[in-house]
């Protein structure tokens, strides 16, 4: 997981530690989103575990849920189903460690594209049909 930090610091210019938090975060999101098919994933992600665990330590209070985006996340779910809701629950996540939604969008598609080159087109297709969301970021 170092090389695609590295990578995303090079890349997007974003802090070290927002880019650990924010990659944490998108695995944290996985991981609550994937149940017992995440563990393959992590198993194949040397340090993915420690992101996630170190995030969810660093992660802002967040007093209500996330604020206006996290109210949004909430009512897309009911009114649109859960995969809208989700796209809006990952990128308030994001928002919440101060990325932009330019910002959050790139480190998504390019950890979904890490993951890809990692453990191939079969995990990915797991991801999405369990995140229906994170098809927008599959390029």
């Amino acid at each position: 997981m170092d090389d695609f930090i590295k990578s995303v610091v090079e890349q997007l210019g974003i802090d070290e530690s927002v880019t650990r938090n924010a990659t944490g975060s998108v695995l944290g999101f996985l991981k609550e989103n994937m149940g017992d098919d995440f563990s393959q994933l992590a198993e194949k992600l040397p340090g993915a575990d420690a992101l996630i665990s170190s995030a969810a330590e660093a992660a802002p209070a967040e007093g209500g849920g996330g604020g206006m985006l996290g109210g949004l996340a909430s009512a897309a779910s009911s009114m649109l189903g859960s995969s809208a809701g989700e796209g809006l629950e990952l990128m308030s996540l994001l928002k919440n460690l101060g990325l932009s939604t330019d910002q959050g969008g790139s480190l998504v598609t390019m950890l979904i594209s890490f993951i890809k080159e990692k453990l191939g087109d079969t995990v990915i297709g797991q991801i999405a049909e369990k995140i229906p969301a994170l098809k927008a970021f599959l390029g």
